[in-house]
């Protein structure tokens, strides 16, 4: 599986449809899987965005055999979420949302353990930029003499991540030596600050291309979430220490999990993010059985 983690989505897709590879149809599935969670975490909370993610799963799967050409399915993938995300009511101002990573502690609470770990200056900026109510003239100016933004706050980001993983035990995966500068973009995403509709949707579609990049924002969506809440504007007021350095088309079905019991739900590779491979889920387990080039759809109740 190690070289299908590796291989393009629009190569595992023909893979899949073309050559009836079941393997690449598992992997392909495990992605959308990933890739629907990151986005529903990030713009609709890790609770409030379950019921959307593993609608948008089922559709998913009901649907995936209707896709016939690569060129489609990124377009096609991504409109089915956005209609369950409009649905649920669009993008949230922030909040408070515990799950599997954070060991059932609160975000906010775990944030405020570890800024005395940082420099004031990053924890401040990051209060500002993931404030969509501050002016983004105010955060470029901050960032002025720390690098630059959106540099900055990339730096504040990384070192933030670090100080929740050493400070609050929190096992983040991806957590690289240096920030990516080709992720400008991400605090925008992560902050709500994207002007255009059409510019979000494009950032979330290139995020597909990039299963770490998805990885990473699966995985600090909750503190995204908190920081958007206001978390960490009290914390700047507090003097905090310098940081050291630092042939028939096979089904797609991902294990199944329970669609109601958060405690029991499977686990995908975003850390240890609760994410529901939802793609297998309806009132129990789905499973499609092609007879004859007919799908059946079977519900296991």
């Amino acid at each position: 599986m190690s070289d299908l983690a590796n291989t393009p989505t629009a190569t595992l897709f023909k893979q899949w449809r073309s050559q009836g590879d079941a393997a690449a149809g598992q992997a392909m599935a495990q992605r959308f899987s990933d890739w629907y969670y990151a986005i529903t975490t990030c713009r609709l909370g890790d609770a409030h965005g379950r019921g959307p993610l593993q609608r948008a799963c089922v559709r998913f799967q009901q649907g995936i055999l209707t896709v016939t050409t690569p060129a489609e399915l990124t377009e096609w993938s991504h409109g089915l979420l956005m209609e369950e995300v409009r649905m649920a009511g669009g993008r949230i101002a922030g909040g408070d949302f515990p799950n599997q990573l954070t060991g059932g502690r609160s975000p906010t609470e775990l944030l405020g353990s570890v800024t005395g770990q940082m420099r004031a200056e990053d924890v401040e900026l990051l209060s500002l930029a993931y404030d969509s109510a501050t002016a983004i003239e105010t955060v470029t100016a901050r960032a002025e003499g720390m690098g630059g933004y959106p540099v900055a706050v990339l730096n504040a980001r990384l070192a933030l991540k670090r100080a929740l993983r050493d400070g609050a035990g929190i096992a983040f995966s991806e957590v690289p030596e240096s920030p990516n500068l080709d992720l400008a973009p991400l605090p925008l995403y992560e902050a709500g600050r994207m002007s255009r509709e059409a510019e979000e949707a494009g950032f979330e579609k290139w995020v597909l291309t990039d299963m770490r990049l998805c990885k990473d924002i699966a995985e600090f969506g909750v503190f995204a979430q908190a920081i958007r809440a206001g978390a960490l504007r009290g914390a700047t007021l507090a003097p905090a220490k310098a940081k050291a350095s630092s042939k028939p088309v096979p089904a797609l079905a991902p294990s199944a999990a329970s669609a109601g019991d958060p405690d029991n739900e499977a686990t995908s590779v975003v850390g240890k993010a609760a994410i529901p491979l939802a793609i297998f889920i309806a009132l129990g387990a789905i499973g499609l059985t092609l007879l004859g080039g007919a799908a059946v759809w079977i519900l296991f109740f």
